[in-house]
């Protein structure tokens, strides 16, 4: 697989951050060439792969239309059309057949009748948190999909809740093709962190202070910082002021005798950095005791 400048990109299809592998792939059952799938009488609309929106576009037409040939063949970069060690589908099948349950010839009726829609939401630049982010793939896309159970009976929602998908785009040859791929429920893929159902937790507390901060509220905010966090106080004033907001992109890591680290993510202008932190324990609490930008 190339990028614009034609060099090879060393990244397979692979998951999206959170979604469950190995249960999807232990079947070992065969896949023969017939079975991969399409919707019989649903003429194909040529592709426009010139753009990362015109493949974003066909991408998602296909698989309304479950024409995961059409898909494999025109729309997946090389890397993406290899064979798995068995052979009997290529890598970009194993990854959608294991993170779009009725897309999987082998799922029981029942699932396999679930007819899945999806939506193209927006197509923009990659970035570094988005899942299969490598510095490799400078120059390209990532289209972010939904997919929607609706028709799935009461009795499967749990086992199929919506679900949302980064595919990342490079040009190969002239053509934008999809290079990684995963599809994980909605908030996973993005690397939101559940809310702790401990409000005085480390992660609790974090949340809590970003909650204030995305909604403008600095001297809520304050409640969350440590009593000599100045230069935090001094930032969450001007993250307000840019109208930036602030996202937790894993639980707060403990270590020592009441430290902790805090990995956050500040958007402000369609640009995402790296916000890095510390919190401390106090007498009150655990607080938010440094915080600032990187890049």
């Amino acid at each position: 697989m190339s990028g614009g400048s034609g060099r090879r990109v060393p990244v397979l299809l692979l998951v999206g951050v959170i979604v469950l592998v190995a249960a999807a792939l232990a079947t070992g059952l065969a896949w023969p060439g017939w079975m991969r799938q399409e919707i019989a009488g649903i003429p194909s609309a040529a592709v426009d792969r010139s753009t990362p929106d015109g493949t974003a576009r066909g991408v998602v037409a296909a698989f309304n239309r479950r024409d995961v040939q059409r898909f494999v063949d025109e729309l997946v970069c090389r890397d993406g059309r290899t064979p798995t060690d068995d052979g009997d589908m290529t890598l970009a099948e194993e990854t959608l057949y294991r993170d779009v349950e009725p897309f999987d010839p082998r799922s029981e009726a029942a699932v396999a009748a679930v007819d899945p829609v999806f939506a193209l939401e927006e197509v923009r630049a990659l970035r570094p948190s988005d899942p299969g982010y490598d510095e490799g793939l400078e120059g390209a896309q990532v289209a972010i999909v939904s997919i929607s159970f609706a028709s799935a009976p009461p009795e499967l929602r749990e086992r199929l809740p919506d679900r949302k998908g980064a595919l990342t785009m490079v040009d190969e040859d002239g053509a934008w093709v999809v290079c990684v791929m995963g599809f994980a429920p909605v908030g996973e893929l993005a690397g939101e962190v559940p809310p702790d159902p401990d409000p005085a937790s480390p992660t609790g507390r974090a949340q809590a202070f970003i909650a204030a901060v995305n909604a403008g509220d600095q001297a809520e905010a304050r409640i969350y910082m440590c009593s000599t966090a100045d230069e935090v106080d001094d930032f969450v004033e001007q993250t307000i002021a840019d109208g930036a907001q602030l996202r937790l992109n894993a639980p707060v890591t403990t270590f020592g005798d009441g430290d902790g680290s805090l990995q956050i993510w500040h958007t402000a202008g369609g640009q995402e950095r790296r916000a890095p932190g510390f919190m401390k324990q106090e007498p009150d609490g655990w607080c938010v005791s440094v915080l600032g930008l990187q890049g």
